[in-house]
C-alpha cells in the first residue's frame, strides 16, 4: 500500500491524459462486458483517476470508485468524473468499507497487477457483490513461457516498484474461482485457446516518463528491451521505440450464497 500511494500520488496528473487509461479497445470491450443498467449499483476497484467510473456512472443508478491513492481520485472528482451519481472512497482493495452484497457490478481496470494480496481483494469483489453479480476484470496477462513471464514480469517493476504480478491467463483465472468468482472459458476474452491477443502498445519514453521512473532503473529498462531475446520480441512485439504487452478481459459471476 506505502508503495502504490507513493507511486502515484506523485503521477495522478499524467494519468488524467494518459490514452493508455483515458480510452482504448479494452475500455470499450470492459463496458460491453459490464452490460451497465440502470438499476445496478457499480463499483469500480483500483478506479484511479475514474476513466472507467466516468463511462459506467450514467448508465447506472449510482456508482462509485475505490483507490488506495488520494491524489489519483482527486484529479479525477477535478477533471475526469463529473457525473453526479458517482463518489469515490479511499479504500485498500483488500479490505473495502462495503457492506456486503452491496454491488450488482464490479469493475477492476488496469489495476488488479498493483494488488500486493489479489486473493484477498478478489475476495472482497466476492463478498461485496449479490448473487449473481457481475465482475469484469480487465488487466495484462504474462505469456504462459516462464523466460517471457520473468522478462515482463521484472520490465514492469523496474519501471514502477508498486507493480506485483501480470499474473498468467490461468493464474488469473485460478484466483478469480478460489474466490467464488465463476468465470467460464467462453467469457474469456481472448479465449485460453484462442491466438490471436488484445493488447496494449506502448511508446516506451511515454511509458517511462508517466511512472517518472528513475533515470538508473530507466536505462536497466531501455537495455533489457534493445538486448531482448528473439523469443520476447516477437511476443511483445519490441521494436527501437514501442513494445506491446497482452491484455485480457474476464466476465465472471459471483456464485450463490
Amino acid at each position: 500500500m506505502k508503495d502504490v500511494r507513493a507511486q502515484f500520488g506523485k503521477t495522478a496528473a499524467a494519468y488524467v491524459s494518459s490514452a493508455t487509461h483515458a480510452s482504448g479497445e479494452d475500455l470499450d470491450l470492459l463496458i460491453t462486458l459490464a452490460a451497465p443498467r440502470r438499476g445496478d449499483r457499480a463499483l469500480d476497484l483500483g478506479c484511479g483517476v475514474g476513466h472507467t467510473l466516468r463511462r459506467i456512472a450514467p448508465l447506472v443508478t449510482f456508482a462509485v470508485g475505490a483507490d488506495a491513492t488520494l491524489e489519483m481520485m482527486q484529479a479525477g472528482r477535478t477533471s475526469v468524473v463529473s457525473a453526479p451519481n458517482a463518489a469515490f472512497a479511499q479504500s485498500d482493495a483488500s479490505a473495502l468499507p462495503f457492506a456486503d452484497a452491496t454491488f450488482d457490478l464490479v469493475t477492476c481496470r488496469l489495476a488488479a497487477h498493483h494488488f500486493h494480496d489479489a486473493t484477498s481483494a478478489f475476495g472482497e469483489v466476492a463478498r461485496v457483490l449479490r448473487s449473481g453479480g457481475r465482475f469484469v476484470l480487465s488487466d495484462n496477462y504474462a505469456p504462459d513461457d516462464p523466460a517471457l513471464d520473468t522478462f515482463i514480469n521484472e520490465l514492469e517493476t523496474l519501471r514502477d516498484a508498486s507493480h506485483v504480478r501480470n499474473h498468467t491467463l490461468a493464474g488469473w483465472r485460478a484466483l478469480l474461482e478460489a474466490a467464488g468468482l465463476q468465470a467460464g472459458t467462453d467469457n474469456v476474452i481472448p479465449p485460453l485457446t484462442r491466438a490471436t491477443l488484445m493488447t496494449t502498445n506502448l511508446t516506451t519514453e511515454a511509458w517511462l516518463e508517466r511512472s517518472q521512473t528513475p533515470v538508473d532503473r530507466a536505462a536497466e529498462v531501455r537495455r533489457r528491451l534493445r538486448e531482448a531475446s528473439p523469443a520476447a520480441r516477437d511476443a511483445f512485439h519490441i521494436t527501437e521505440a514501442t513494445f506491446s504487452v497482452p491484455k485480457m478481459a474476464i466476465l465472471a459471476t459471483r456464485a450463490p450464497r
